[in-house]
């Protein structure tokens, strides 16, 4: 990644972990460097069996990339 302060501040990647509650849903927001690292943190808790869903953000505004699957394809 280039020298700019900007990249160590921003995290790779986000992920909110939706949780079924007696009340609604809980929401537990993570934010990370490697998609590996999602392993550790839902292995961590709340259990695993009450996940109603995952959520997966790339938080890295990256200018030379492939911003469309299109684009991906063309490169």
């Amino acid at each position: 990644m280039p020298d700019d302060p900007y990249w160590e501040r921003v995290p790779r990647w986000r992920a909110v972990i939706h949780y079924r509650s007696k009340n609604g849903l809980i929401d537990l927001e993570h934010f990370f460097e490697e998609l590996a690292e999602l392993h550790d943190i839902v292995e961590r808790g709340p259990s695993f069996c009450a996940i109603e869903k995952v959520e997966i953000r790339c938080m890295l505004m990256l200018t030379d990339c492939a911003q469309t699957l299109e684009e991906a394809a063309n490169l």
